[in-house]
């Protein structure tokens, strides 16, 4: 009996099927679309309840009031944030920097949802940081902020145990916001050092040679193992699996896909000859 794998055949259709709907008719280029669809994951924020923890200190300037409540809601909520975010998540090639670089979301501010689904752009933006379970909520900074120190500054004083797992000690050169700017032009990364001495790896794990967020690579790698490593395991204990399918085969081949529902973020694989579904131990 052969057994055959098409869990990455399958996968890779739902990725390029996500991409169609998130972005119409598209072309790869160079990647695929594993790569592609995590590329994409790694700006989205995933609709969870969050708790909003704020920064000591924040003021909320007046003309943001009620727009900074709405925000705060819809976090709380596990609301879509996703019409607060840059317009440029319509683009299939976007990479938001300092999302890559250094973990921070920017959000506008604005309360009149427009004909594409996004808020008003506003003169200032929201600096947020998200964690599973909560969002700090760092300050108001303007467009130009993108590499502003005390974003980190505020993120190290507020919430050092978000920073902890990328400490460093390599005693690198301190550099400046314009030094880091022309990094990140040549898609370069540079540990973050802040004021009383503590030295950080990029927050956001920083960029590939093409700029894309190096998270992009290593979720679709991990991707990949885990659903060869699912193969393995389910060719090892196919005649316990074939026991529990009551269709009679009637083919010498088992071909195994799966299928996602993301209602549920759960993965059912298939024997494709009969149809019969079933699930893997976590």
């Amino acid at each position: 009996m052969e057994v055959i794998n098409k869990i990455l055949d399958d996968y890779t259709d739902y990725c390029h099927q996500k991409l169609t709907e998130e972005f119409g008719t598209f072309s790869l280029g160079t990647y695929d679309p594993i790569y592609l669809y995590q590329r994409y994951k790694c700006r989205i924020i995933d609709k969870r309840p969050r708790i909003a923890l704020e920064a000591s200190g924040l003021s909320v300037p007046q003309i943001y009031q009620s727009a900074y409540q709405e925000i705060i809601s819809d976090i709380e909520n596990g609301s879509d944030l996703k019409k607060y975010q840059s317009r440029n998540l319509k683009k299939l090639d976007y990479d938001d920097d300092m999302l890559s670089h250094w973990g921070i979301q920017h959000f506008h501010l604005g309360q009149i949802i427009e004909d594409d689904g996004y808020v008003k752009r506003s003169g200032d933006l929201l600096f947020i940081h998200f964690a599973e379970t909560n969002a700090h909520i760092l300050g108001f900074f303007n467009h130009g902020a993108w590499v502003d120190l005390e974003i980190i500054e505020i993120l190290h004083e507020n919430w050092p145990q978000e920073l902890a797992v990328f400490r460093s000690e390599s005693n690198t050169t301190h550099l400046t916001e314009s030094d880091y700017k022309a990094l990140r032009k040549k898609n370069a990364n540079a540990n973050v050092t802040v004021q009383d001495g503590k030295e950080y790896l990029n927050p956001g794990m920083g960029v590939t040679a093409n700029g894309a967020p190096f998270c992009a690579v290593l979720n679709s790698d991990k991707m990949i193992f885990m659903f060869n490593r699912a193969f393995e395991l389910i060719r090892e204990n196919i005649v316990l699996i074939l026991e529990s399918d009551h269709e009679q085969r009637t083919s010498e081949t088992i071909t195994i896909g799966i299928e996602i529902v993301d209602s549920t973020r759960s993965v059912a694989y298939h024997i494709k000859e009969t149809g019969f579904k079933f699930t893997l131990p976590s």
